[in-house]
């Protein structure tokens, strides 16, 4: 299958783009409501959500400041463990190409507070010193945090001898906290900086990427690695993983469903619908990890590449767009997401900075609602529509289900009424995640409460509703979620 660039994904997607809601976003409560039906499967099992499924992902360069990273950022801390008792960061990004080791700290301390990417897609050349404290700092961050990490290193701008020396000082300092390696950040849009920007061939990637994994081989051969981490280039690691299946341990690509930002056609009712680009990307890197008999990590991504875009990336919409995207992933066997961010980007989860403070943006709600499903047995959903974009997943332990979401990316509001094969249901609680309206930055609720500085939600006990005859009705308000608890 041909490789679609991002230019192309863009214009096979204008005509959806045309064809976008012209009717305003807070107006959605005056369509009307369609009857639908939602049949549950508690007696099969289709996977069982790993508890690390959950993650975030950051520049590397973030690590040049080493008191982001730290047992002393309390705040930043909090919002992690509350976002996941057991999560994975991520370090890598595009400024990963710009990092550099060095084994003595700098005369003069960094900045304090420094604050570091996502990139807009500048690539602008600079240095990111990373040193010794920047990863004993880094220890004490996970320790707290109860997180695990995946390393980047730099493959395009680097040397074979710096990996090491920095993997080397990374897996003794990090211990059982680091999962594994990688070398390079999208080496599929790298290009040669000394030849007019020629873009690297896939044979020039595999041949120094070989050069980086001997090395680590022999000096390092008990800590992990994993790849081919590509932006979009599906070939690639189709190939990558059919020539080093046992070099890796983790087959690993990007996924960014809209970009750039400037195009007028990357908009929210796009990003509700993923359509081929999905397929494309997330479905073919899963295919390839099974071929090869490797699991699949979508290492990095977002509503839109390039730092995210003003107005879609930084509202409600992209609450209902990450936990669909983390759940619909989880049940087709992906062994995590993480989703990237830092500083103040316009999809980042989570903001702010050590001296002004952490607060979060609407998609950590998504995040949220999808961490529900984490360590739990996902049963099949058959979802009778009738054209409404609507999604839904189940989960329970045993052989019952206990837990049902479903996400409304309709305007129209919905009555959903759920069956289960095994019999019925007795009782159930809603909580509704909802937005004054889906392009709404601001007053996003989950059970009529906001995430505090924490990360933290204090619900009530959600909407109490009965069954009839074993069967369920939920009422679902257009551009909402309702996370259901059965009884």
């Amino acid at each position: 299958m041909k490789q679609l660039s991002r230019r192309e994904f863009c214009s096979l997607t204008a005509a959806l783009g045309a064809t976008a809601i012209s009717t305003p976003h807070g107006l959605m409560a005056q369509q009307a409501t369609l009857q639908l039906s939602l049949a549950i499967d508690p007696t099969t099992s289709l996977v069982k959500v790993p508890v690390d499924f959950m993650g975030l992902s950051y520049e590397s360069g973030q690590l040049a400041y080493p008191d982001f990273f730290s047992a002393q950022n309390t705040a930043l801390i909090e919002i992690f463990r509350a976002r996941s008792p057991a999560g994975v960061l991520r370090l890598g990004g595009n400024l990963s190409e710009f990092t550099v080791w060095s084994e003595t700290e700098p005369a003069t301390a960094p900045e304090a507070g420094g604050l570091v990417g996502p990139d807009p897609g500048h690539r602008e050349p600079r240095t990111f010193t990373i040193t010794p404290l920047s990863i004993r700092n880094l220890k004490g961050f996970l320790d707290a945090t109860g997180w695990r990490c995946i390393y980047g290193l730099n493959l395009g701008g680097g040397t074979v001898e710096q990996a090491v020396a920095e993997g080397s000082y990374v897996a003794r300092t990090l211990g059982s906290r680091l999962m594994y390696v990688q070398f390079g950040n999208e080496p599929d849009l790298f290009k040669h900086r000394d030849q007019k920007n020629k873009p690297w061939t896939y044979e020039e990637f595999l041949t120094r990427w070989k050069m980086f994994r001997a090395a680590f081989h022999e000096k390092l051969p008990e800590v992990a690695v994993a790849g081919p981490d590509t932006a979009t280039n599906q070939e690639w690691v189709k190939r990558f993983t059919a020539e080093v299946p046992k070099e890796i341990v983790m087959v690993t690509s990007h996924y960014y469903p809209e970009g750039p930002p400037t195009d007028p056609r990357m908009n929210i009712d796009l990003l509700l619908h993923p359509g081929a680009r999905f397929d494309s990307s997330c479905r073919e890197a899963l295919d390839s990890a099974k071929a090869a008999g490797l699991p699949f990590r979508m290492v990095e991504g977002n509503s839109c590449y390039n730092a995210g875009k003003p107005g879609v990336s930084d509202t409600f919409a992209s609450a209902l767009w990450a936990g669909d995207f983390c759940l619909q992933m989880a049940a087709m066997g992906c062994a995590g997401v993480n989703l990237h961010g830092g500083a103040n980007g316009f999809y980042s989860p989570i903001v702010g900075s050590i001296k002004s403070g952490f607060v979060v943006r609407p998609e950590f709600y998504g995040l949220m609602l999808a961490q529900q499903f984490v360590g739990r047995i996902l049963h099949p959903t058959t979802v009778e529509a009738q054209g409404a974009n609507l999604t839904a997943y189940a989960a329970g332990e045993d052989g019952v289900t206990d837990l049902v979401i479903v996400f409304n990316k309709d305007a129209r509001n919905v009555e959903v009424t759920l069956t289960e094969s095994a019999g019925g249901f007795k009782w159930a609680t809603v909580e509704r995640l909802e937005a004054p309206a889906i392009d709404s930055k601001l007053g996003i609720t989950f059970d009529g409460a906001q995430v505090g500085s924490d990360g933290q939600v204090h619900t009530r006990a959600g909407e109490r509703l009965g069954a009839h005859r074993g069967r369920l009705s939920v009422h679902v308000p257009g551009y909402s979620a309702a996370l259901i608890r059965l009884g």
